[in-house]
């Protein structure tokens, strides 16, 4: 290849890995998968997940192609260019480039989702974080939308008498039990959560929170928008706890 076709080959390669920016992971990878051939003619790009390619190597020439192994986020792959002049030195060299360019890209738009996803959801429990349900809440709901606030009863006690991985197991299993409903869930703080449901769909949550370890609190509210209704949430969540700790006191007695 002369000096003069190879540059306009690098140009090439330049004007297509400059579209990833800003792409989202998957944008990245499909832009990848496309327009691989306008820089390589011939060649098409498979994406393997990581057990896959076992025993490829992390990165470098193979038989037909050229592989790269991807460590996520959000998740490890391994990316194999499959391309039949890959063994010409300056063909080789183009293909190095290529994808070293594109797992640059890879890595900038993961990092970004897995910032916005740390940003928006629960580390331990995988629900909607405090900053989502405030998002939502400003949304507004539709009529006949609510809000139901739940709290667990004496988290602190397991934790300081079987451990804090037995309190997380718990407010896992409490996250699991939501997700099983399928209806919009939040943890608020260390053992408070909130659903996003209608009025109808109460019996629903009740029923997928029965038989947990721990006894919890259910405080609903429909008449207010956006901070009030989770004031007055809130205050019928305080009342209900208040009464609770009445009836385990008069047991006690």
């Amino acid at each position: 290849m002369n000096t003069e076709a190879y540059l306009l080959r690098l140009l090439l390669l330049h004007e297509t890995v400059v579209r990833y920016g800003g792409l989202s992971f998957s944008e990245v990878l499909k832009r990848a998968q496309e327009g691989v051939g306008w820089v390589f003619e011939g060649a098409h790009l498979k994406v393997l997940p990581a057990e896959a390619a076992q025993g490829l190597p992390g990165r470098g020439r193979l038989a037909g192609g050229y592989g790269a192994y991807y460590p996520g986020p959000p998740h490890p792959l391994y990316l194999l260019l499959v391309y039949s002049r890959v063994e010409e030195p300056s063909e080789l060299r183009l293909v190095a480039l290529y994808l070293e360019h594109l797992l640059s890209a890879l890595k900038g738009a993961g990092y970004r989702e897995e910032l916005e996803r740390q940003a928006r959801y629960d580390w331990l429990t995988g629900l909607g974080n405090r900053r989502a349900f405030e998002r939502r809440l400003e949304k507004g709901l539709s009529p006949g939308w609510g809000l139901a606030l739940l709290d667990l009863d004496n988290l602190k006690q397991v934790n300081d008498s079987q451990g804090h991985l037995a309190g997380d197991r718990l407010l896992i299993e409490m996250a699991q039990a939501l997700h099983a409903t399928g209806l919009e869930g939040y943890r608020l703080a260390g053992d408070e959560f909130a659903v996003f449901l209608r009025q109808e769909d109460l019996p629903r949550l009740q029923q997928a929170l029965q038989g947990r370890a721990v006894s919890f609190g259910l405080a609903w509210a429909e008449e207010a928008q956006g901070q009030a209704l989770l004031a007055l949430a809130d205050s019928r969540m305080y009342e209900q706890k208040r009464a609770r700790k009445g009836r385990l006191s008069d047991r006690g007695a």
